[in-house]
């Protein structure tokens, strides 16, 4: 629910616009206020997520009011609320959401909230990935930490084919004949268990190194690696959400990008595992398919010159076939 207060000094005009507010499903007014004092105290002693402000009132202009608000909660999103137009600039100088003329009508209002919520979602975004560990694996093999890409040196191939392995199987126990079956099959039984054991511990000596909340855990006559529930595994990431927007009947352009932004390249490209063939296929199956219904979608109701369809030939334009996908749905 969007915590919003609301602020003006013409008593109509509040109850105008809480009764628009009123009508938006998902929208719960918490603060009606007609003077500056009291919505700073609202916001002082409530959680609040956006405020609708007057811009002239008597006592204090909105923008020297929305100062203070962000001043006391930096993370408000701030709506104008105004019958002049000459203030625009200083109201986007605050990074405020919208600015909207009076008289409000209710589908203007709408599109505004709409807004309050993206941005609401987009910070709460940001403050997810800022803490979370990413395993990305759409492309070449990297660890990042928040939006910082760790650099990591393997000591062998073998180690960092092992990790690979270990997050494809994230689910899985794995047994280590499986493991010495699939990397030191050369070699005599003895030899390849103390390889297996070395690299192991090769890999828990990089997870500690960074800090990375991923364990491998030995069992007997089996390992199993343990990840932290907030650490993020690109892939896996990017068929679930695939999935999710495959089974839907209606397309929604926004979705459709963020998750085509996360595949910057096939299955841990560049890395010959033959192991990997089978589930790079599998994404990149998905990938295609969502490019082909986005451009359909695209090809029926935009213009060929649209920054939509600019955007996803960007998206596309690394894999030939995706990108002759993008030229037969665009308008040639």
């Amino acid at each position: 629910m969007l915590q919003i207060a609301i602020i003006d000094d013409e008593p109509l005009a509040l109850q105008y616009l809480d009764l628009l507010l009123r009508k938006i499903e998902g929208v719960h007014v918490s603060g009606k206020c007609m003077n500056p004092e009291d919505l700073i105290q609202h916001i002082q002693t409530e959680q609040i997520d956006a405020v609708f402000i007057d811009i002239h009132m008597p006592a204090m202009k909105g923008t020297d009011l929305a100062e203070q608000l962000l001043n006391i909660n930096p993370s408000l999103h701030i709506g104008f609320v105004t019958a002049y137009d000459n203030y625009a600039i200083k109201a986007f100088e605050l990074n405020a959401v919208d600015y909207i003329l009076k008289p409000v009508k209710q589908e203007r209002l709408a599109i505004t909230v709409q807004r309050i919520i993206e941005r609401k979602m987009t910070d709460q975004d940001k403050a997810v990935e800022n803490r979370t560990t990413v395993l990305r694996d759409l492309g070449a093999l990297q660890i990042y930490q928040g939006n910082k890409r760790i650099d990591i040196k393997w000591r062998t191939s073998k180690a960092k084919e092992l990790f690979a392995y270990f997050i494809h199987h994230h689910e899985d126990t794995i047994r280590k004949s499986e493991l010495i079956d699939l990397l030191w099959s050369n070699l005599p039984w003895e030899k390849a268990n103390a390889q297996l054991y070395t690299t192991v511990y090769q890999i828990r000596k990089v997870m500690q190194q960074i800090d990375a909340p991923i364990k491998i855990i030995s069992q007997k006559e089996f390992y199993q690696i343990d990840i932290d529930y907030d650490v993020q595994i690109q892939s896996r990431e990017f068929k679930l959400a695939a999935y999710d927007l495959l089974k839907k009947e209606n397309i929604n352009t926004e979705q459709y990008f963020k998750v085509l932004d996360a595949y910057q390249d096939e299955y841990l490209a560049g890395l010959d595992y033959l192991w990997a063939v089978s589930e790079r296929k599998i994404l990149r199956d998905l990938w295609l398919e969502l490019i082909i219904r986005l451009s359909a979608y695209l090809h029926r109701y935009e213009k060929s010159s649209s920054y939509n369809i600019s955007k996803l030939r960007g998206l596309t334009d690394f894999d030939a076939e995706a990108a002759e996908i993008v030229k037969e749905k665009s308008w040639i």
